[in-house]
């Protein structure tokens, strides 16, 4: 019993002293917040690429059938005290313009001399509708990307970003680093370039070309899907179908572990360097290069 009653003294000024801590925090972590918004919205009549350059956003497109761009920005600032929450929002800035055939949003921070860099939490919030068949041209750091809906050319570079896409029907280029990127029922011709990035996509039509590097790659196809193209690097790769056999493949494999369904033909496989075709004379064909990961077709 003495023993017991020992521990428990010895315990409970390490449990006191969390306590204290976790009391100090929350009363420290108490964050004031301060926003502004700016509502705009933009007849597309000659307008035919929206230009969006943001950080530290939070950036949603959604296609409607009006043939006008309505744009919600908010901008927020969080710091425990409320003065200087104030003080960092006034020093971020936006842009909203038209020029000829482009329409241009950013978000930014301005300093005015002598000013110092913010030190509270800034956060930018876009909710954006346009037109399906605009071109957007997207650049974004750390935040979301949510698309719903979209069917033009998409141009896209997200870092540190989780990306959404949904009814994506078009054409585009995304570039992804350090991030997480899914899309459901997209289709159409697309270029995608990854590193350190996570990719799940699904029901997806039309021709894909991926490049990546350091990520979870799971591809499920529909029976609309016309072609894919696989070039990964150190990465997990995973092509998963319902009816593997109606299309063709070529598998090339460098110090990768690879899995396929029985039917390939094996036309070099060592613990090096695997080679395999699965060949019908199929509409659609799916390459694939693996180096240094994993690749699984099922």
């Amino acid at each position: 019993m003495k023993k017991i009653i020992n521990k428990i003294l010895w315990v409970m000024p390490g449990l006191l002293f969390c306590l204290m801590q976790t009391c100090y925090v929350n009363a420290q972590g108490v964050l004031q917040v301060a926003t502004k918004t700016i509502e705009k919205t933009v007849r597309t009549s000659g307008i035919r690429t929206l230009h969006i350059n943001a950080e530290k956003a939070d950036i949603e497109l959604i296609a409607w059938n009006k043939q006008e761009i309505s744009v919600v920005l908010e901008l927020s600032s969080k710091h425990p005290d409320k003065s200087v929450a104030t003080a960092d929002l006034n020093k971020t800035q936006y842009l909203a313009d038209r020029s000829g055939r482009d329409y241009f949003l950013r978000n930014y921070v301005q300093l005015r001399e002598g000013e110092g860099k913010p030190v509270s939490n800034l956060k930018a919030k876009y909710t954006i509708h346009l037109p399906s068949s605009f071109t957007v041209d997207l650049k974004n750091t750390f935040g979301t990307i949510t698309m719903k809906g979209l069917g033009g050319n998409i141009r896209m570079k997200a870092d540190f970003c989780n990306t959404s896409l949904s009814n994506v029907h078009g054409k585009g280029s995304i570039i992804t680093t350090f991030g997480e990127l899914s899309g459901i029922d997209v289709a159409g011709n697309f270029t995608l370039t990854s590193d350190h990035t996570n990719i799940r996509l699904e029901a997806i039509g039309g021709a894909f070309k991926l490049d990546t590097s350091y990520g979870n790659i799971e591809i499920f196809s529909s029976t609309n899907l016309s072609g894919l193209a696989i070039q990964s690097k150190k990465s997990v790769v995973s092509f998963i179908t319902k009816n593997w056999q109606q299309y063709d493949y070529a598998i090339q494999s460098a110090y990768s572990s690879v899995k396929l369904p029985n039917g390939f033909k094996w036309k070099k496989n060592t613990n090096e360097f695997k080679e395999a075709i699965f060949s019908k004379n199929r509409l659609a064909q799916i390459q694939i290069n693996a180096e240094f990961g994993d690749l699984t077709i099922k």
